[in-house]
């Protein structure tokens, strides 16, 4: 099943890249996103950098928040991927494989590999995503079927 991750508003596209610099207050102010099916998980994620957002050329990233006994579905899109775990503890399960996550970890997922994100009790998981793309809405998200949490 396909899901484009979110969409933009459209404008300014086709300015040429520029240096972004975001202080905590704006990031801060920025709407949260969500998957529209429950399905999917119910991680919230923020865009940072993106086209035609921000004026950049051939990444994208946002903060993505994971809370107690949370998920994001098993899933898996064409780009490779960066994790960095800024605070919590919980785990991310790549091609099968569950690896324990804490504030400081950072994985490397391969493109077109299936992963999650999986919180246990009591604990809420923030990280740092990065993609090579310069908009967010060209990822597409494939979910596994059936879509469920494994805890």
């Amino acid at each position: 099943m396909e899901k484009p991750c979110c969409s933009h508003k459209r404008h300014n596209s086709g300015a040429a890249p520029s240096p972004v610099l975001m202080d905590h207050s704006t990031i801060t102010n920025l709407a949260e996103s969500a998957f529209p099916e429950p399905l999917y998980g119910n991680v919230t994620w923020q865009t940072l950098l993106s086209r035609p957002d921000t004026l950049t050329d051939s990444m994208c990233a946002g903060l993505a928040t994971c809370p107690p006994e949370g998920f994001l579905a098993l899933h898996q899109h064409t780009q490779a991927e960066i994790y960095y775990i800024l605070s919590g503890t919980g785990s991310v399960e790549i091609n099968g494989k569950r690896h324990a996550v804490s504030g400081g970890s950072i994985l490397w997922i391969p493109g077109d590999a299936v992963h999650g994100v999986f919180c246990g009790p009591g604990e809420t998981l923030r990280w740092l995503y990065v993609f090579p793309e310069a908009r967010f809405e060209d990822i597409v998200y494939r979910f596994q079927e059936p879509i469920k949490s494994k805890l």
